[in-house]
């Protein structure tokens, strides 16, 4: 699940006014939700059981509706937490659920729940995009100027082809559950590992990760990264692109590594 949490920092009232200080999220983490108090809920996250306390005024989010009380959470809820110091004390200033495997953008007062909608391309509207996997098939929404890319960046579907493999973060809207995306990827690969053969237009790599070979293809369109030195045989590269089957690519990028 990506994660993007922002920092808190404010003034609570209780007895008085005092500061409270950012928390690093390896000190404010969630988890499945297995135990509520009446000012704390119980978390576990890789076996391990923390009770998180809440702060004064903390922010209930569960799938779109923002509750008054975490009474109103479910145990087996999926948390996700914001959390502030306040006197040498870790609380949580929001407590967000969301459905099984979904992210969040855990912006105070404008959470979103994330999902990622990814498979084969089964239908291909102006606007909407039917990716088909082992789950079924999801709907993607694009947002007004949707960045779709496909060896490079268009900003209309007219590029995609039925049979793609696409990828889109996506934001789930309540109540309706309708997926929305601004950035959509189509047919990517990557290699990583050291050019065996080089070519004015390609070279191979032999892939550090898999047994394989890997024929990387470029043009006037592919960016060079190559601080840490040349293209060469026996050089060490990250090259992302799109992906042509039989094991070859259309690069966009090309990073010499060290």
């Amino acid at each position: 699940m990506r994660t993007l949490l922002s920092a808190c920092i404010g003034v609570t009232v209780v007895g008085g006014l005092y500061a409270q200080s950012e928390v690093p999220g390896d000190q404010c983490l969630g988890g499945t939700l297995i135990g509520i108090q009446q000012d704390s809920i119980t978390l576990k996250f890789n076996e391990k059981i923390t009770t998180m306390h809440l702060a004064p005024e903390a922010e209930i989010w569960r799938r779109g509706v923002d509750l008054e009380s975490i009474q109103q959470l479910l145990v087996g809820d999926e948390i996700y937490l914001k959390c502030t110091r306040a006197e040498g004390a870790v609380v949580a200033s929001v407590v967000a659920a969301v459905e099984k495997d979904d992210g969040i953008d855990l912006v105070p007062h404008h959470i979103a729940e994330i999902r990622v909608c990814s498979g084969k391309l089964v239908a291909v509207g102006q606007d909407t995009l039917s990716a088909k996997n082992e789950n079924g098939i999801c709907v993607i929404h694009l947002k007004p100027g949707a960045e779709i890319w496909r060896g490079e960046v268009f900003h209309d579907t007219s590029a995609l082809k039925l049979g793609d493999e696409v990828y889109a973060r996506v934001t789930v809207s309540y109540p309706s559950g309708e997926l929305t995306s601004e950035e959509v990827e189509a047919n990517v690969a990557k290699t990583e590992g050291r050019i065996v053969s080089l070519r004015s237009d390609r070279f191979l790599v032999k892939e550090d990760r898999v047994r394989g070979h890997v024929i990387v293809l470029f043009d006037s369109r592919t960016a060079f990264d190559l601080k840490e030195g040349k293209l060469k045989k026996g050089a060490t590269v990250l090259a992302v692109g799109l992906d042509l089957g039989h094991n070859t690519f259309r690069a966009s990028t090309v990073v010499i590594e060290k």
